[in-house]
């Protein structure tokens, strides 16, 4: 592999260079293999053993370990590398949205958080993730990484989050539910299988913007009900304890 080329996916560490190009990075042998079978555009694949890929009729380009080292995210590459094409996915219509839960995240930092927010929403069958642009973004190499493939199955849309949940008030029989601490006991509140649950940042909470435009604040009831020490759960667990109870109820 020439310095030019090794230049260029290195750039691809960056946030910047990414949007510039469209183009992002996906390490490792379980996530290339994934890739080389979702719906995304792939533009080369570089491994140091071909043979551990389930390639089928995609060439793949042979590197040292040095080279993978070299243009690797890792501490510790995993045998293959793929350059990928960044969608652009559609903004689903409103009459999708209508009949469908889906996440709105405002101002999500941390790529870990993001990650595992995507793995959630693939386990619980959410199709639709809207985000602010201040949200971390999903093609951060550390949020491929832990999204663990969920990121080729999920459709992520950075959009105007205000307009969308602005619009989303006039649907009928549609819930507009924020992860709020002055919020209403989850388990006690009527919860809708369509909606909106919008999750904000995890030290800041949710803007008094998006938090007004809600129709019902929720939050999780800690046990003992008592002061327990602590402010919050980490955002993505909040997440997933809202969207499991969110799905229970469709189950029941």
């Amino acid at each position: 592999m020439d310095k030019n080329r090794i230049k260029y996916l290195r750039s691809l560490h960056q946030k910047k260079f990414r949007q510039e190009n469209s183009e992002f990075l996906v390490e490792g042998n379980k996530l290339v293999n994934e890739l080389m079978h979702a719906d995304f555009e792939i533009k080369n694949v570089y491994a140091v053993n071909a043979e551990e890929l389930d390639r089928g009729s995609i060439e793949v380009e042979h590197i040292t370990p040095k080279e993978l080292d070299r243009i690797s995210t890792l501490k510790n590459p995993n045998n293959a590398i793929a350059l990928a094409t960044i969608p652009e996915p559609r903004m689903p219509d409103m009459d999708t949205i209508a009949n469908n839960l889906s996440l709105v995240l405002e101002n999500i930092q941390y790529p870990g958080n993001m990650g595992t927010i995507l793995r959630l929403a693939n386990w619980y069958g959410i199709q639709h993730i809207f985000c602010n642009a201040e949200t971390v973004e999903c093609f951060n190499p550390k949020v491929v990484q832990s999204s663990m493939g969920a990121l080729y199955r999920v459709k992520v849309h950075y959009t105007d989050i205000y307009r969308l949940v602005e619009e989303a008030t006039n649907l009928p029989d549609f819930g507009i539910y924020a992860t709020h601490l002055e919020g209403q006991n989850l388990y006690e509140t009527s919860l809708s299988s369509n909606g909106l649950i919008i999750i904000g940042n995890e030290s800041q909470g949710l803007s008094d913007k998006i938090s007004s435009m809600a129709v019902q604040k929720i939050k999780i009831p800690s046990y003992p009900p008592e002061d327990t020490g602590m402010e919050s759960l980490n955002v993505a667990i909040a997440t997933a304890v809202t969207v499991s109870e969110f799905r229970r109820r469709t189950m029941e």
